[in-house]
């Protein structure tokens, strides 16, 4: 049995130690070694009260199995365990010595082959912040139980101690952040990207996830959103999301012009993105962004496990948007004047100076991230040929039916540009190269298979690289491009080629000697096209081939 004596002499210690840190982790570990070295083996768990989702959340442990600390991650108020007798009745409650136990406690006494085990509210100040729960294989500790609860108690004011520190120093901490945003935002207030890099960041900070992206209008569709920013996602993941404003969370965000909570996004999954290991996120909360009446988009939170985001950091998030709204209102009006600097007139996409500088740009960041990013160039087979037989015209309008293609078939992440006469390049952040090969063959046969009006068919070759898989710096994956599409010309046209730059060569012949063949056959068409455009013999009728003369000599 264990004596007052023993349990009172470390209590004495146990509140020394929660006395000496502010943090809750601190307190919270102190709190379980002590009450896990009384005498007959006690294992200790201890819960905080969310009385939004009316359920304890498993803080701290020691010496339950796995299999337990699993089932006690999330307790509802509600659950058959004495933890319900600890919320509803606001003391103690306990099972053993011919005491039964509500069905969750039995199940937990058998594996854990306690006789006794004890659950404790953890009131300070009237307010219930959480629970105790003990197992302890001595069968005679359910008679300490009164002597317990002071413990209890004292370990309930340290908790709660801890937890006003913790809400000054988060509380400080945010308004810091929110700060540091407006300063920043104030000297980005021009850039889109800058508003939307900043905020994306600052989302991250406040919300304490891993997963944020930022929604606006898009242009070219109604009642549609368009990814323009993202943190944590990748491709895949992005690609489930709904888009449309019919029924769904940025919808009815939109709509009413408050946040949309979802605590149990679970339940919610189809038309949500996925994490980055594909599982579904627990909850959601979008953020509608609206400036003197105009909406814009909105951002989108997600957290892992449900119900992660509190009051306090919506209210947050909510001042942050605001903040964010005024400064992107003003951006895309100062960009939609300027839009023409990097936009190909000709075709609606980038152009060759927008690819090289988000190219640098997106390696830098896949880089940051550790992620992977390909890169497609494009060229339009036998250009020249529908110039000569068809017109200039006809040409022109062979490069936009591809371009209009390339445009409705990628995701909004992508980057497509116009980079040269007939050549598009694209860029595809988050895309591991043989994923970029599946998208460059559909698009290579969408193209094939869509006749243009007045020409025919269409077809084009395709050259890819990837990072880090062929390069790590711009230049050199641009001509591991190159080569790629040289390499897919070279073979007959009409087809995709992966570059095997930096890889080791299983065919007959080395990449670098194929790559220069090919560049040799493509440079060697082009100069033939051209002696033959200078050698080829005036097509003028036959009176502006004559001498000009005013008046026909008589025949004499």
């Amino acid at each position: 049995m264990i004596s007052d004596t023993n349990l009172l002499q470390r209590y004495m210690a146990m509140q020394k130690a929660l006395i000496t840190s502010l943090r809750l982790k601190d307190v919270l570990e102190a709190a379980t070694q002590h009450l896990s070295e009384l005498p007959g083996g006690a294992k200790v768990a201890i819960f905080l009260a969310d009385n939004e989702g009316l359920a304890f959340k498993l803080m701290s442990a020691r010496g339950y199995s796995e299999v337990t600390m699993e089932q006690l991650k999330i307790v509802p108020f509600t659950a058959e365990s004495l933890l319900k007798e600890v919320a509803q009745k606001r003391a103690a409650a306990s099972a053993g010595q011919g005491k039964p136990a509500p069905d969750i406690s039995h199940t937990i006494m058998q594996r854990e082959n306690s006789k006794t085990q004890i659950a404790l509210p953890l009131i300070a100040s009237k307010l219930m912040v959480g629970a105790l729960l003990l197992d302890i294989a001595d069968p005679m500790a359910i008679a300490q139980v009164g002597l317990m609860q002071e413990v209890a108690d004292i370990i309930a004011l340290a908790v709660a101690n801890a937890i006003l520190f913790g809400r000054s120093e988060f509380e400080r901490e945010r308004l810091s952040t929110l700060y540091k945003t407006t300063c920043a935002l104030n000297s980005s207030v021009l850039k889109v990207a800058e508003v939307l890099q900043i905020a994306a960041d600052t989302v991250l900070v406040l919300s304490n996830t891993q997963d944020c992206m930022i929604l606006l209008n898009d242009p070219e569709k109604d009642n549609t959103l368009k990814v323009t920013a993202f943190k944590g996602f990748d491709g895949r993941g992005l690609d489930m999301l709904d888009l449309s404003l019919n029924n769904t969370i940025t919808g009815r965000a939109l709509s009413s012009g408050k946040p949309e909570y979802l605590p149990d996004a679970s339940s919610h999954a189809h038309g949500l993105p996925r994490a980055a290991d594909g599982s579904a996120f627990g909850s959601a909360l979008a953020l509608p962004m609206i400036h003197e009446g105009k909406a814009l988009g909105a951002i989108l939170v997600f957290a892992i496990e449900q119900r992660g985001f509190h009051r306090e950091q919506v209210e947050l998030l909510e001042s942050l948007v605001a903040q964010v709204s005024t400064a992107l209102s003003v951006a895309l009006t100062h960009e939609s004047v300027t839009a023409q600097a990097i936009e190909d007139a000709h075709t609606g996409l980038y152009n060759r100076w927008h690819f090289e500088e988000s190219l640098a740009k997106e390696i830098e960041r896949s880089q940051r991230h550790t992620r992977e990013l390909a890169i497609m160039l494009i060229d339009i087979d036998h250009l020249s040929h529908v110039n000569e037989y068809f017109g200039q015209d006809k040409g022109d309008e062979a490069i936009k039916h591809a371009a209009a293609i390339i445009k409705e078939t990628l995701r909004d992440i992508d980057i497509p540009c116009r980079t040269a006469g007939a050549q598009f390049g694209i860029i595809l952040p988050e895309t591991p190269l043989q994923n970029a090969n599946d998208v460059a063959d559909r698009l290579r046969q969408k193209i094939r298979g869509k006749t243009a009006p007045g020409i025919g068919m269409v077809t084009v070759s395709i050259g890819l690289a990837g990072c880090p898989y062929n390069a790590n710096d711009a230049e050199a994956l641009m001509q591991a491009a190159e080569q790629a599409l040289d390499v897919a010309k070279y073979e007959g046209r009409d087809r995709v080629k992966l570059a095997e730059v930096g890889q080791k060569n299983e065919g007959p012949i080395a990449w670098e000697e194929l790559a220069t063949k090919a560049r040799l056959s493509v440079v060697g068409e082009r100069q033939a096209k051209m002696k033959h455009v200078i050698n080829a013999k005036d097509d003028f009728s036959p009176w502006m081939r004559s001498a000009p003369t005013l008046f026909k000599k008589k025949p004499e």
